[in-house]
């Protein structure tokens, strides 16, 4: 009888029992030939997928996007290339000091309407239109793009404007709900100019304002700005502020459940975490809600799933914070939820709440959102991130001359043509040749721009304010760059307080580099120094807390003269190099991808394991805070204004359950703070990934993953020779920490070694983080704030520390202080210059 092979399914005749039947060519040739033809057909795909090598290219765009992988497949970077904006505003453009802005009628600052920093100006109309106006620098013949967010509130319009060109006025916004760009392209017809921002209506009228910025642009994206939407124009020309690069990019592939597990919540004061995936609320007759915010992709179908018992809410919100509800239960339900929907062209993310009506308890349980119409089986989120701890320059205005990155032997290098520095008090400032003149002191830091393009230097003062390239002469707030790499800056004696017929000296230089102003008080009022009595200081930004005592540490985080929080920041300047240079750069993360669709979001600001010292919350002994301001003695910001927290690490392991990530207004640098009870380790060393909430110009991250088995293959092979190498390099370096080498410094203020018999001052960083300081010196000027030495970048405390000594002043050795200071070993008390014997150890940033 006849039958069919197992693999192939080949028709096989019986000979005995069929033997007598008559041939039959289809069923007994043809379709036998056809099923090993098509088998043949599989291999040589098969054979294609395993001897050859294919790769799929891929761009990753900035913001949120859905891509399909055909394979789970790590991403592989080819290309990711600088770009610099450089606002002619500087900082003034986020709104935030009144003081700044010129008006006719009142300007508020409004918190609860924003699109950049923590709040914007409302302005409310008198009998005449309202304006509010700010002058910049500009080239003449130069073309230049000026971009405000405003909403009209009950106004009748509002629209940007350049004083003095004929039409030179933007778009008329009339959107009373959500901000929208107002957008004015203009040729420059002096060296500088005013910009407008006028609301027309009816007294009592208001609207606000955010996010101006002027940019200089190239004649070509001049020309293509004249055939975009303004809404196009804006995500071309972002708010930055005053000189910005492409800061520590990131790309983030999202889990196939885009939703976080209840830890990363805000979650209700009655919610209880029963599993990281589960959330009980023993509500009262209040409603108590907790909430998560998703990112999600434009015009995208997406489902959510989740078993609730009680009540829950999805909504859409675009970028400036406008909510639709798209789905919600009626009233408190127990059941299985799905629904399906696709988001509008202007959601940027979607909110997920869980609350109830009434008292009781309710749960929510295995919340899901995933990408197209088919509800998936739960599954925790898992993301894959890749991210770039550098900053990635370019021409401001053309784009050339970009700094690239590219990767070798696992390890990421930037092909490096600009340099950024940051101008404090450490450098050895000194006065310029061309001294004061005018109100404006010149002053120099002698090679401090090595290897620079004469006149490519972009600055910005301790306000943001811009400063321009200048030549060498008393030119206030400019710059000069020259070739042997000297820098001058030019400045304002307003700023500096020394009057033109006093010379500082190179620590009162300093001292201003570090924030302070000098003057001389007369028993009223404060006078520019002239050598006509004791000297003081005080705060640049607020005149505050001042002293008689020659400074020697940068100013805090203060309040500005209008009473707003501000973060004081030191001179910055950019040049070109004249010669690149290769660098290598911090990564963290490999992208992969899974198969099918995957959520990418393209940004950047990321900070890397920034180290932190949990603070104790104010009046409770269990309740532990990082990012707190509240209190002097507890005061532990993070270096940067945060917009998100991504994790907490201790000792380098993540820790997402034991800390709570969420936003209140108050005292929080931010308003973003995390929280954690019970389960803090002093001993431990923690760090926290965040994203800066400083917008920064994003680009496209360009690469490609494996197409085929082959490549996986190759890739995975790859991958491991860079680990190994990589692993025994680390092992290498641990092996230098654990046998250090002392380091001896330059000292200053004329203390020198003891003598050869007795150690020099040395210090040496150990493998854990701290450094040790042994020494025996002698002669030095000992008075209170003497430095001794300078720490060099990577030895500065992690927080300034009195120390003991011992020290003699002739007549016998007696207990002396010590003050490791932010930036210098420094003379504190009782310290004596016979000699001055140094043992002690601090923990460095």
């Amino acid at each position: 009888m006849a039958s069919n092979t197992p693999n192939l399914s080949l028709y096989m005749k019986d000979p005995v029992a069929e033997g007598n039947d008559f041939f039959d060519v289809k069923t007994m040739m043809n379709d036998n030939w056809e099923k090993i033809d098509g088998f043949a057909g599989v291999m040589d795909g098969v054979k294609e997928r395993l001897n050859t090598i294919s790769r799929q290219d891929v761009t990753l765009q900035p913001s949120v996007q859905i891509m399909n992988a055909t394979k789970v497949a790590p991403f592989q970077l080819t290309g990711l290339t600088g770009r610099m904006l450089v606002n002619l505003l500087g900082r003034m453009g986020n709104c935030e000091s009144v003081g700044l802005w010129s008006s006719n009628t009142t300007i508020a600052l409004d918190t609860a309407n924003k699109t950049s920093g923590t709040g914007s100006f409302k302005i409310t109309l008198g009998s005449v239109p309202a304006t509010a106006s700010a002058s910049f620098l500009t080239t003449p013949s130069k073309k230049y793009i000026a971009i405000a967010d405003v909403k009209n509130g009950n106004t009748s319009k509002v629209a940007i404007s350049i004083n003095g060109i004929a039409g030179a006025a933007g778009n008329e916004v009339t959107s009373a709900s959500a901000f929208a760009p107002s957008v004015v392209r203009f040729a420059a017809t002096d060296f500088f100019h005013i910009l407008t921002i006028t609301g027309t209506g009816a007294s009592g009228n208001t609207f606000n304002m955010d996010s101006v910025r002027v940019y200089e642009v190239s004649d070509a994206d001049y020309a293509a700005a004249a055939t975009l939407t303004p809404a196009q124009v804006a995500a071309k020309w972002p708010y930055v502020d005053s000189v910005m690069p492409v800061r520590n990019p990131y790309a983030i592939r999202y889990g196939e459940n885009l939703i976080p597990s209840f830890y990363e919540w805000t979650r209700g004061d009655r919610a209880k975490i029963l599993n990281p995936y589960k959330l009980e609320t023993v509500a009262t007759v209040s409603v108590d809600q907790s909430n998560v915010y998703v990112p999600v992709s434009p015009g995208k179908v997406y489902t959510f799933t989740a078993k609730v018992n009680g009540r829950v809410t999805v909504v859409e919100v675009d970028d400036l914070g406008a909510e639709t509800t798209v789905y919600s239960t009626t009233d408190n339900e127990n059941r299985d939820v799905a629904v399906t929907f696709t988001t509008k062209t202007t959601t940027k993310r979607v909110r997920i709440y869980a609350t109830n009506t009434g008292a009781g308890t309710f749960t929510l349980e295995n919340p899901m959102l995933n990408i197209g119409s088919t509800a998936k089986p739960f599954k925790p989120r898992e993301d894959s991130m890749f991210a770039l701890q550098t900053d990635l320059y370019a021409d401001p205005v053309t784009g050339a001359n970009a700094d690239t990155v590219f990767e070798k032997d696992g390890q990421y290098f930037k092909a490096k043509k600009w340099q950024g520095l940051t101008l404090d008090g450490n450098r050895e400032w000194v006065q310029g040749e061309g001294g004061a003149t005018g109100g404006v002191r010149q002053v120099k830091l002698v090679g401090g721009a090595a290897g620079a393009v004469a006149g490519s230097g972009i600055g910005t003062k301790f306000d943001g304010k811009i400063l321009p390239q200048g030549s060498t002469g008393n030119t206030p707030d400019s710059n000069a760059v020259t070739a042997a790499g000297d820098i001058y800056f030019g400045i304002p004696v307003a700023d500096s307080g020394w009057a033109d017929s006093y010379s500082p000296t190179a620590d009162e230089i300093k001292a201003y580099f570090l924030g302070w102003n000098m003057y001389y008080w007369n028993g009223t009022s404060a006078e520019l120094y002239n050598n006509q009595g004791p000297k003081s200081w005080r705060k640049i930004n607020n005149h505050g807390a001042t002293t008689s005592t020659l400074p020697t540490t940068q100013i805090e985080p203060g309040l500005s003269k209008d009473g707003r929080f501000v973060y004081w920041e030191p001179y910055q300047l950019v040049y070109q190099l004249a010669t690149p240079t290769v660098e290598p750069i911090v990564s963290e993360g490999q992208l992969s991808f899974i198969e099918g669709d995957n959520q990418v979001e393209v940004g950047t600001g990321i900070v890397l394991r920034e180290s932190v010292k949990p603070s104790l919350y104010p009046s409770t002994t269990n309740r532990w805070m990082v990012n707190y301001i509240g209190l002097s003695s507890a005061n532990n910001p993070l270096r940067n204004m945060p917009s998100k927290v991504l994790n907490v690490y201790g000792n380098n392991a993540s820790e997402p359950y034991n800390w709570g990530v969420t936003t209140i207004g108050g005292t929080w640098y931010g308003n973003v703070y995390i929280d954690q009870l019970y389960a803090y380790a002093p001993e431990k060393a923690y760090s926290v990934t965040y994203i800066m909430s400083n917008s920064s110009p994003v680009v496209p991250f360009t690469g490609s993953y494996a197409a085929n088995e082959k490549t996986l293959l190759a890739d995975l092979v790859d991958g491991v020779q860079q680990n190994t190498a990589r692993v025994s390099v680390l092992e290498n370096k641990k092996a230098d920490k654990d046998n250090p080498v002392w380091l001896y410094p330059t000292l200053l203020n004329g203390w020198a070694d003891y003598d050869t018999a007795r150690r020099p001052i040395a210090y040496y960083k150990d493998s854990m983080g701290w450094v040790h300081v042994q020494g025996y010196i002698k002669n030095g000027v000992s008075t209170a704030n003497s430095v001794i030495y300078r720490f060099p970048k990577g030895y500065e405390p992690e927080s300034p520390i009195e120390v003991a000594a011992v020290s003699s002043s002739g007549a016998g050795a007696a207990p002396s202080t010590l003050y490791v200071g932010s930036t210098s070993l420094q003379c504190n008390s009782s310290v004596g210059n016979s000699f001055l014997v140094i043992d002690f150890s601090y923990r460095a940033k």
